[in-house]
């Protein structure tokens, strides 16, 4: 992949727009864009600017690390030492089972999470100050802020922002021989979307793609056998014809969401992955018009009328995401939280891997994936390092395991005799993400604007009758015209 070179000033303009945070709304507890924000520090008062906690670790002195909240683990802010026995009181208080054994059931996810992590970091004389930036938007201008401030802490955690900042320089590529041992051991999916060049820029402990998933009552009352499995793209648009059509109003066959946001880009870029298309080209250049993507439109076109009207592609996620909820809709494109989602809404749902279209092959798009990198301006990198090598240690994968709301990143734990009998729907998951897993791409300018051209795009597509292939010749023109500039 050729590295796209551009001043330092269009550096900044890109990101500023970088891509926000997505792919949230709906992934349960476990979704590092529940994180809200409790001590919105600015760049200029992060704690790894502290002369104080800068230590050397060939010294073999102590060393205080910054990292950025990722609200799926989060406990509070700061000196994660001191953040525990409050955290055990206000779980006690709630109810909630503060203990765990390895191999079982685990309530107090997150705490158990960040006493791992502390444990370990303390073998090599490391320690753990937090921070909250918040999460999506809010969060990307704080990391720009930080970037040309060169003030940072050491340890920057993001979703679709990420690859970006990897590709403009901003962060320091994984040591030679820890790459090497994540791409022997780790499931591709969490850090597949952070390599360039080459090189890997960053890790998510506990990412999310998409599988299928159908609400069984519903297709049983099309007629449709909820036990078989959907295989091709065109069971898929027959089968949510026929939910229609048996609905009467009252349910719709579904889908996918598309709307005009990140959401959807990240939900039916699994479609386009899927049928050899893409987004953008190894340069940041659109790739909007071509043949793969034209026919992965006319799918969604498709699957549009087996929805309410406005719905596949309302502005607001949510909407779309309640419907199915409330048992509205029968099919689903989604992350693995669904499986406990649909146990809490007391439906009964069937998941699969997602159909294939006539000539694809196996791919998908990270959602609700929390990368955590190195920037190139921290002050204690191997410290950090270290960090990022105990969210892939056995204890850390196996705590993740045992929650069964996302699968675990690392082969020996996902693929051990007993996990895919005590966690099927998991297992899964985790076999989606050993496949084609990418992340969204970067633009070579103005993300934000060159995204909204392909969304509206998509959105004229499903609500007129006008052609497909026009319509997206349109949009790459547009497209071009901003990244060309």
């Amino acid at each position: 992949m050729k590295s796209i070179k551009i001043t330092s000033l269009l550096v900044t303009a890109l990101l500023t727009v970088s891509l926000s945070a997505c792919g949230g709304n709906n992934n349960g507890n476990n979704s590092a864009a529940t994180n809200s924000p409790q001590n919105s520090a600015t760049p200029a008062e992060s704690a790894s600017a502290s002369p104080s906690e800068s230590t050397d670790t060939s010294t073999g002195n102590p060393v205080t690390i910054t990292v950025l909240n990722e609200g799926a683990v989060a406990i509070g802010v700061g000196k994660l030492d001191d953040l525990f026995a409050p955290k055990e009181k206000e779980l006690k208080g709630k109810g909630v089972d503060v203990t765990y054994t390895p191999g079982n059931p685990v309530a107090a996810f997150p705490l158990h999470y960040q006493k791992i992590i502390a444990g370990k970091l303390h073998e090599k004389n490391i320690s753990v100050k937090t921070e909250d930036w918040g999460w999506g938007e809010p969060l990307i201008q704080k990391e720009t802020a930080g970037f040309l401030a060169k003030n940072v802490p050491d340890i920057i955690v993001g979703e679709t922002q990420m690859p970006g900042f990897a590709q403009q320089g901003l962060l320091e590529p994984f040591p030679d021989d820890m790459a090497a041992e994540i791409r022997e051991n780790v499931s591709p999916a969490a850090w597949k979307p952070m390599e360039y060049d080459g090189k890997i820029y960053g890790l998510a402990s506990q990412p999310g793609v998409s599988s299928l998933y159908w609400n069984k009552k519903l297709v049983k009352e099309a007629g449709i056998d909820p036990e078989k499995p959907i295989t091709s793209w065109q069971e898929l648009a027959d089968n949510a014809k026929k939910v229609t059509e048996a609905g009467k109003g009252k349910f719709y066959g579904g889908g996918v969401y598309a709307g005009p946001n990140f959401g959807g880009y990240l939900r039916y870029g699994a479609l386009i992955g899927i049928n050899g298309g893409s987004y953008a080209d190894a340069n940041g250049q659109p790739t909007f018009n071509s043949d793969a993507n034209v026919e992965t439109v006319n799918l969604l076109r498709e699957l549009n009328a087996a929805h309410p009207a406005g719905l596949m592609v309302n502005n607001t996620e949510g909407t779309y995401f309640d419907a199915w909820n409330k048992g509205q809709i029968a099919y689903l494109i989604d992350g693995p939280w669904q499986v406990q989602q649909c146990k809490d809404n007391k439906l009964e749902c069937g998941m699969s891997p997602i159909p294939l279209s006539p000539n694809g092959a196996a791919a998908n798009v990270t959602i609700g994936a929390a990368f955590h990198s190195v920037p190139k301006d921290a002050k204690n990198k191997d410290a950090a390092f270290e960090y990022i090598k105990a969210m892939y240690s056995k204890e850390i994968q196996q705590l993740i395991a045992d929650s069964n709301v996302r699968s675990p990143i690392l082969k020996e734990i996902a693929e051990a005799p007993d996990y895919q009998q005590k966690h099927p729907e998991m297992y899964l998951h985790y076999q989606a993400m050993n496949g084609n897993v990418q992340g969204l791409p970067t633009f070579a300018k103005d993300n934000s604007k060159v995204w909204q051209v392909w969304g509206d795009a998509v959105v004229k597509s499903l609500m007129t009758k006008g052609d497909v292939k026009a319509i997206l010749d349109d949009a790459q023109k547009k497209a071009e015209q901003i990244t060309k500039q």
